[in-house]
């Protein structure tokens, strides 16, 4: 797995993921998330998230939920993100920099 979904699944991972529903900000942030990894041709799957769910004993239905975010946004499907700003634009920077990392030459 990419690091930079590892790092988008880490900051998931900082959610209540104990909760059967996420928070509206975690939602947001969840989906800001899937949806600029995609823009950035790298696309979360529900497998990546399923994987990690079941790795760190998330709750079931709240991986349900995000893994569903992340086939819906994957395939191309449009999601509505109540909150865009809880998608920060540290966590952004923070992505950008591993996707360029990863794609950059090596000497």
């Amino acid at each position: 797995m990419p690091a930079v979904i590892e790092k988008a699944l880490d900051y998931i991972s900082g959610m209540n993921t104990s909760a059967s529903t996420p928070h509206s900000m975690d939602e947001s942030t969840a989906k800001g998330i899937f949806k600029y990894l995609k823009e950035l041709g790298v696309p979360v799957s529900a497998d990546d998230v399923t994987a990690r769910a079941n790795q760190e004993g998330w709750n079931a239905e709240f991986t349900k939920k995000v893994a569903g975010w992340a086939d819906k946004i994957e395939s191309g499907n449009r999601v509505l993100i109540k909150n865009p700003e809880y998608f920060s634009s540290y966590m952004q920077e923070q992505l950008r920099a591993l996707v360029q990392a990863e794609h950059s030459p090596t000497e």
